[in-house]
């Protein structure tokens, strides 16, 4: 197997497609080609098996208008050329059939070996709401500052803890700002009392695989997210996290879980459970490795 990135140059394009014919299967990730592109890459490719995990045929949540006649093109020329096709949930399931019958939903999968649970509590007293994301979602968090201000002024031993590449600050609760590293991700995530997933309900926010809810979740963290597309199915309300849409949702689900230190380890352990048994490399890999060989059954 050989992992290769598609390069910015369309003659370096070229003379990667160039190469596809000497391998047995193309696995292409969620990139979308221009028409001229999509033909010589299909002409290279022997066998193709698209894979995506965002509802790439629209425009992403900061868009006023999320319809993109040139992306549906692309996805609709994409879909249909290949061989297998790979969705992340079945929203974008619902978004291929009508293009290409061999679908098969693999959701994000999470390798349990790297996200080891974190051990107790920290002794300052202190309970952290953590987010880890891009710079290109930092938005969504925003989104509810005023309610991590209102808990900071019931609970001044809160704080939040941004991990990413671009940041934001509260009027009222401190926040923390830590770039992302690779190495140091599963520590940051161990810092985090309580994980935060805020979203928009709109087409392209549907389409998420929740790979960062899965990341709070695999270490033991309980999330309080809105349940907006596969974010309702990883989380189950009181089970292992919180369902939030309105204010008053988002702080009672909060300050639930800042004053019961037993329900965050509650919840944290079945969220991890839920990891294990759903969306763990252990249980979804075979899966992806079967469509590639094309031994599975297309349901």
């Amino acid at each position: 197997m050989e992992t290769r990135t598609i390069p910015l140059r369309f003659t370096e394009r070229m003379r990667l497609f160039a190469s596809l014919g000497s391998f047995d299967v193309v696995f292409l990730h969620r990139k979308l080609f221009s028409l001229i592109e999509w033909h010589v890459f299909r002409r290279a490719a022997g066998k193709v098996v698209f894979d995506f995990d965002d509802a790439v045929m629209f425009r992403d949540s900061k868009r006023g208008r999320p319809g993109s006649v040139l992306r549906r093109l692309k996805f609709k020329r994409t879909v249909r050329g290949s061989d297998r096709v790979v969705a992340g949930n079945a929203y974008l399931e619902g978004m291929t059939l009508s293009y290409n019958r061999n679908v098969t939903v693999i959701p994000t999968s999470i390798d349990m070996d790297r996200y080891v649970p974190k051990a107790g509590a920290d002794n300052d007293g202190a309970v952290t709401l953590g987010w880890i994301g891009s710079a290109s979602t930092v938005f969504y968090l925003e989104r509810i500052r005023g309610v991590l201000d209102k808990i900071y002024v019931r609970y001044p031993n809160t704080r939040l803890k941004i991990v990413s590449d671009r940041f934001c600050d509260l009027d009222a609760m401190p926040v923390e700002k830590k770039r992302w590293r690779y190495e140091e991700e599963i520590a940051d995530l161990h810092s985090f009392d309580i994980g935060l997933m805020p979203l928009t309900d709109d087409p392209w926010s549907r389409g998420k695989c929740g790979f960062k809810l899965l990341q709070y979740m695999a270490v033991g963290v309980p999330p309080v997210c809105s349940p907006v597309g596969v974010n309702r199915e990883i989380v189950t309300h009181g089970v292992n996290g919180f369902h939030a849409t309105s204010e008053s949702e988002w702080l009672e689900s909060l300050c639930s879980l800042i004053r019961e230190s037993g329900l965050r380890r509650r919840l944290g352990g079945e969220a991890r459970r839920t990891v294990k048994e759903r969306y763990s490399l252990g249980v979804n890999s075979g899966r992806l490795a079967a469509v590639i060989a094309g031994t599975d059954k297309v349901q």
